[in-house]
């Protein structure tokens, strides 16, 4: 019998770059998307990250990979794309709204695709949940607390995307316990780029948009200074790393080794003050420091990343004990100030010579 996969939010950054390293171990790959899918799109996304990570064969690989609509979800669309039966669900998707009148309608998505996915695919291996809810911590930013590998009581649900978030974890948590539904949920830290290889796909969200805001001080010459608690470390994660210990975690599903419920997916050793000066070292000049801000665009870099900047205050720690147990240390994200500062400047390099690219377009025109 063939191994098949299923995967909702394949097209994302994490979602891409988990299923490329996830596709060599599954002999179908099933895609989940929004809206109608684009095939073609998505398999040329994988495909790059498989030939940046240096993957032999990536044609035949891309091949497995097949696509439907979230909402047609059928178990008769199921056996028309091949699946007869499921071994793993990976759950990457989400709907990400920090609006208040959007509460109901993403509660409903994060809760209910989940559980429906759930009992849909009913996966023989593992249902695979990413959260995000460990990282909002456990409230206040000065209590310095360990999240456990377990379910969290007390989270700082600081928007509807993360009241969401947390109640598909409690929610799949119930099913696990009185069922025995094979649940995991992995708990991400903030993502940002590949450190074994070349960026292939961007983001809009988190660390993103701080280098993004970098890129405006470089070229004005300014600094850009962010109200951080300087002493804490929030968890990092490289995306390709964050890849190989879901491949890692996905092997021992398959060989159907002990898999824990709860897995903290991120590193928590470099400082807010570390990655500064990891920065300027880089970079050869000031251009970030931590502090009250000081310009209008300071100022509009707190409004518009307010979560992650949050985020980086928070003085909670992660517990890895089960992970550490359970992934090669080879395998687990870790995030330090030489992998940071060679994502941040990747980052720059890339705006810089987008940004060259348009003016030269715009000169030609």
């Amino acid at each position: 019998m063939s191994r098949n996969l299923v995967v909702t939010g394949a097209g994302g950054l994490v979602g891409t770059a988990l299923t490329a390293a996830l596709l060599p171990a599954f002999d179908r790959v099933l895609l989940l998307t929004a809206g109608a899918p684009d095939t073609e799109r998505l398999r040329r996304r994988i495909g790059r990250v498989l030939e940046a990570a240096g993957t032999d064969g990536r044609d035949g690989l891309l091949d497995r990979v097949t696509a439907l609509p979230l909402d047609g979800l059928t178990p008769a669309a199921l056996r028309g794309a091949g699946l007869d039966a499921v071994a793993q669900v990976w759950n990457v998707g989400a709907s990400l709204s920090y609006d208040q009148d959007k509460l109901a309608a993403t509660v409903a998505a994060n809760t209910a695709v989940p559980l429906r996915l759930l009992e849909l695919c009913a996966p023989d291996e593992r249902f695979f949940h990413i959260s995000t809810v460990g990282v909002t911590g456990p409230g206040a930013p000065a209590r310095r607390e360990t999240v456990p590998e377990a379910p969290v009581w007390r989270p700082d649900a600081v928007n509807p995307y993360v009241l969401s978030k947390l109640l598909a974890e409690h929610m799949l948590d119930n099913l696990r316990a009185h069922t025995g539904a094979p649940v995991s949920m992995l708990r991400l830290g903030s993502v940002i780029g590949p450190d074994g290889h070349a960026a292939v796909q961007d983001n809009r969200a988190g660390y993103y948009t701080l280098v993004e805001m970098l890129a405006k001080v470089v070229a004005r010459r300014a600094v850009l200074t962010i109200d951080a608690e300087p002493g804490n470390a929030p968890p990092l994660a490289h995306v390709d790393q964050l890849a190989a210990s879901c491949a890692a975690l996905a092997d021992r599903a398959a060989r159907g080794a002990e898999v824990a419920a709860y897995y903290h997916l991120g590193d928590q050793t470099l400082t807010n003050a570390a990655a500064a000066d990891a920065v300027n070292a880089a970079l050869g000049a000031e251009v970030l420091r931590l502090g009250p801000p000081a310009t209008a665009l300071d100022r509009a870099y707190a409004s518009v990343n307010a979560d992650n900047v949050a985020f980086m205050s928070c003085g909670f720690r992660f517990d890895h004990a089960v992970l550490d147990a359970h992934v090669p240390a080879a395998a687990r994200p870790r995030v330090d100030a030489d992998s940071y500062a060679r994502f941040v400047t990747g980052q720059l390099a890339r705006l810089t010579a987008r940004r060259g690219a348009r003016r030269e377009a715009a000169v030609a025109a």
